[in-house]
């Protein structure tokens, strides 16, 4: 009995692995595209264009960290994701 994935990779005509690697791809890309669009909110909620331009407004005093902090650590985890991602779709 064949596969759902042998099924399609014989009917579109691209390798198994091929397909599985151009699927990952895919979900990866379509992971990062989410992320990207939080960050930008984010960005554009403060009016800036990264974590280390928040970080600099913080220590200026032009925000107060308390104000920012729920942010600030959202940013930061959604910065580690980006980064995770961009490194797992290079190895693909």
């Amino acid at each position: 009995m064949s596969s759902p994935l042998h099924k399609i990779s014989k009917e579109i005509g691209i390798k198994e692995d091929e397909l599985v690697a151009s699927g990952i791809k895919a979900y990866i890309k379509s992971e990062l595209g989410k992320i990207e669009t939080q960050l930008y909110s984010l960005y554009h909620k403060y009016g800036i264009k990264s974590i280390k331009e928040l970080e600099s407004a913080i220590e200026k005093g032009t925000v107060k960290e308390s104000d920012v902090f729920q942010d600030l650590t959202k940013i930061d985890y959604l910065e580690a994701e980006k980064s995770k991602l961009e490194r797992l779709i290079r190895t693909i």
